[in-house]
């Protein structure tokens, strides 16, 4: 039995001398032998010579099998990474292979990689969306965009972009709300994350009442701060800060009103608004309008 152990282990070794003859002697050769003996760090070892050596870096199999090893020893190794470089450094190489393999001999086997590789930025991302991390969110989300664009340059990814930035808007809000640091430089930053949603999608409900309501908070704390005992003039300026906030939020209430979005806290914005433009009119017309819908709830 032993002397049968002995004689299989030396045709192995055998073989395996065998086949590492025929390896060819440069680094993408030496890179896919140990790539198949499942070797990573001497398969990157050697595609990463290959990747500087003038005679086969220009050519698409080097890059190809460069994301390929870095795909792999990401999923390997630094699947939990959000900021992972073998990601990063698998994507950079499939965007080198794009430029150079003009026969498109890697097209479909590269295109499925970088799938997988946006998928997990895209996660990454979503999972990033805490107040201490939301930066490095940021960041995963864009290149998670650059690299499904690199797969599919038609590829439609606006309503990702929506749902992206709706979820990061709210997050902050909710946060500084929570912990009373809502100031005006957060204030201004969440309005712009709304903002720029509305840019992408100029009929999204939910963007515009959040406009709405952040140009109507910034009059209400000035109301609710305001010194009555300040001399006239400034007590006019600062009812002029407020009316013009309350004509900036007005057409985003209006519109978000329009689309149906949150009916019932859209009309208790558009009453407060309306008073605080003295419009009694209009702010009877949407008080109306709200008691009906609360009597209608109740039934």
């Amino acid at each position: 039995m032993k002397k049968g152990i002995y004689i299989l282990s030396l045709v192995l070794l055998i073989c395996n001398i065998s086949f590492a003859q025929f390896v060819g002697k440069d680094g993408v050769s030496k890179a896919l032998f140990y790539l198949q003996k499942e070797e990573l760090d001497s398969a990157k070892k050697y595609i990463d010579e290959a990747s500087v050596d003038s005679t086969i870096s220009s050519q698409a199999k080097t890059f190809y099998y460069k994301g390929f090893i870095y795909k792999e020893l990401y999923k390997k190794r630094q699947k939990d990474d959000k900021n992972s470089n073998f990601r990063l450094e698998a994507i950079d190489a499939l965007k080198k292979l794009m430029e150079t393999d003009k026969d498109k001999e890697f097209t479909e086997s590269s295109s499925k990689m970088l799938n997988y590789l946006a998928s997990t930025l895209y996660n990454d991302a979503a999972r990033s969306l805490t107040p201490e991390t939301y930066e490095l969110a940021e960041g995963n989300f864009d290149k998670f965009k650059e690299t499904m664009k690199l797969s599919n340059p038609d590829a439609e990814l606006i309503s990702q972009d929506v749902k992206f930035k709706l979820a990061l808007a709210s997050m902050l809000n909710q946060y500084a709300q929570q912990n009373n640091a809502l100031d005006s430089a957060k204030k201004d930053q969440i309005r712009l994350i709304y903002k720029e949603v509305l840019a992408l999608d100029s009929n999204n409900g939910s963007a515009h009442y959040n406009v709405g309501i952040l140009y109507y908070n910034d009059a209400a704390d000035i109301i609710n701060n305001m010194d009555y005992d300040m001399d006239l003039e400034r007590l006019n300026e600062l009812q002029d800060v407020c009316i013009d906030l309350f004509l900036k939020a007005l057409p985003h209430m209006k519109k978000s009103y329009e689309l149906g979005y949150n009916r019932r806290e859209t009309l208790i914005g558009l009453g407060n608004i309306f008073h605080g433009l003295n419009d009694e009119e209009k702010e009877t017309i949407y008080k109306k309008e709200l008691e009906e819908l609360e009597s209608t709830d109740e039934k």
